[in-house]
């Protein structure tokens, strides 16, 4: 036998141990999963905590530093992590994820992303809808947008979290990246678009430039367009990568006109999570409207050396002219710095209230 050959041979043998090594962690990973389950029913007054997803992600990186030059790309760890976390997940109880429309396209991809392809996403109105399905139980947690880079801070989904009970849990950065998608994957055969008024006007220009003679119809969602897309050999839908699995094939990527274009969504849940040593803590701030109120609201974390990273406020519903100031630093609101100053700024505010603290997204 050739030495090509029995080295080929010798490295599909390794293949082969390697799978069925990861078949049988997967499957060890996922009894003890449900045998913790098992636990919490047979004793409810003690404190089972299944590793959060935040833990084994840390973990995993610490190994994977460890470990030094690797052939697996980190950026490819990462979602694996969390397609087999979101599995064993809905061993334990069934993941329900909410998601507020009327375009819900890159919210569902934040969502799938986040939990794996296993969790059932329930499409709801608004964000406060979203919110009170978590407050209610009827969902584990909601994927609200926070920010978009065209457009700044959303004020809906801040005034929902101030009002609101939910936390925020976590956070994630999509692009904001539109594609068009047709059952036969062929541009000559579009003669008709659907899409939403948010992917229409971010894909207006490559439209008019591309497809000057398709008609375009705007309907209610990116799901409703993939929707008649499918039941037309002519039409299209703009969407991004969750209508793949709609039975349309992408028939031009990248459709959108700006592609630096982001929104930045938050994971809204009732469990708070646990300090990680680079984390993030977001606050609502009501302050009196005596001069120098906002200096003396700020300046306990600035003595403190505690970083903000944003500040910007927005007028208060239902109020006259009253401001709330929306407050992101770094630090955990149980780290012993953070929680001084925000006993400090308790007292010099009218009201304070912190919408989350969670685990830092590392910085690009």
């Amino acid at each position: 036998m050739s030495e090509p050959r029995e080295r080929f041979d010798r490295l599909r043998a390794a293949l082969s141990a390697s799978d069925r090594e990861l078949a049988t962690a997967l499957e060890a990973r996922a009894r003890a999963v449900r045998e913790i389950a098992a636990l919490r029913a047979e004793a409810p007054g003690a404190y089972f905590q299944i590793p959060t997803t935040d833990d084994v992600l840390a973990e995993v990186r610490a190994l994977r530093r460890e470990q030094g030059a690797l052939a697996l790309p980190d950026e490819a760890i990462e979602p694996i992590f969390r397609e087999i976390l979101g599995a064993c997940a809905t061993l334990v109880a069934p993941l329900r994820i909410a998601i507020p429309g009327p375009d819900r396209s890159l919210a569902l991809v934040v969502a799938r992303e986040m939990f794996g392809s296993l969790a059932q996403i329930v499409a709801v109105t608004t964000v406060v809808d979203a919110l009170l399905a978590v407050e209610r139980q009827e969902a584990t947690a909601a994927v609200l947008p926070l920010e978009t880079t065209s457009d700044g801070a959303i004020s809906a989904s801040l005034f929902a979290l101030a009002h609101g009970n939910a936390r925020i849990v976590a956070e994630r950065t999509v692009s904001n990246a539109y594609h068009l998608y047709s059952r036969t994957g062929n541009l000559g055969d579009i003669e008709k678009i659907y899409a939403s008024p948010t992917a229409l006007a971010a894909c207006a220009r490559t439209l008019e430039r591309e497809l000057p003679n398709a008609a375009v119809m705007e309907v209610r969602s990116a799901s409703v367009a993939a929707q008649l897309a499918v039941g037309d050999h002519g039409s299209a839908a703009i969407g991004t990568s969750s209508e793949e699995a709609e039975g349309l094939r992408v028939a031009r990527a990248h459709i959108e006109e700006d592609a630096t274009l982001q929104t930045r969504f938050v994971v809204a849940g009732r469990d708070a999570p646990r300090r990680t040593g680079a984390d993030r803590t977001f606050l609502a701030l009501l302050l009196s409207e005596a001069p120098g109120s906002l200096y003396a609201a700020l300046a306990p974390f600035a003595e403190r050396g505690i970083n903000l990273t944003r500040l910007e406020s927005r007028q208060a519903p239902g109020a006259s002219f009253e401001q709330m100031f929306f407050v992101e630093l770094d630090g955990h609101a149980s780290d012993r710095a953070v929680l001084t100053a925000l006993d400090e700024v308790r007292m010099k505010s009218r009201h304070l209230k912190v919408l989350g603290s969670y685990p830092r997204p590392p910085r690009a």
